[in-house]
């Protein structure tokens, strides 16, 4: 099952498909140092995973501050205004992150692929994959709360009239 999931399938052990003798694991521990890059890796996926969760959380009480201090002001014309912009304004920049890190993602592992010619799926590609994930997120994130605040703006103005 792990040499399915690690997209070995056919191709025989890790040994054999890294070209590593057995002479060599033994004496330099080859693998164990492949090993140790991908874990690694694993483990700052699960860091920038948890950074996700973290940006959400912090987006989500931003938008919340923002919409308490427009009702606490007293203007009940301008609570509702904030409730529905910046309500708009957060559905957009989590949901444009989110796509703009998938694309992203996709756009990095290919453009590494064929700039750097790293082929191998290795720890490169994935580190060339988090960093357009990165950049996608950011940028998605961005140009989704504005246009999440546009069409909030839009929803209010249809709303109240």
């Amino acid at each position: 099952m792990a040499a399915f999931g690690a997209s070995l399938r056919n191709n025989g052990s890790i040994k054999r498909t890294h070209g590593i003798s057995t002479k060599s694991y033994l004496h330099a521990g080859e693998i164990a140092g492949y090993a140790d890059k991908v874990a690694g890796v694993g483990k700052a996926a699960n860091l920038i995973k948890k950074g996700a969760y973290i940006g959400i959380a912090l987006e989500v009480a931003s938008t919340s501050l923002s919409i308490k201090k427009a009702c606490a002001e007293g203007r009940d014309e301008e609570c509702k205004r904030a409730t529905i912009v910046e309500s708009g304004a957060l559905a957009g920049s989590v949901g444009g992150g989110l796509v703009g890190a998938i694309g992203g993602n996709l756009i990095g592992m290919a453009a590494c692929s064929v700039v750097l010619g790293i082929a191998s799926g290795g720890p490169g590609a994935i580190a060339c994959g988090v960093g357009g994930g990165a950049l996608g997120g950011i940028v998605g994130g961005k140009l989704g709360s504005e246009g999440g605040e546009y069409l909030g703006e839009i929803l209010y103005e249809r709303v109240t009239k």
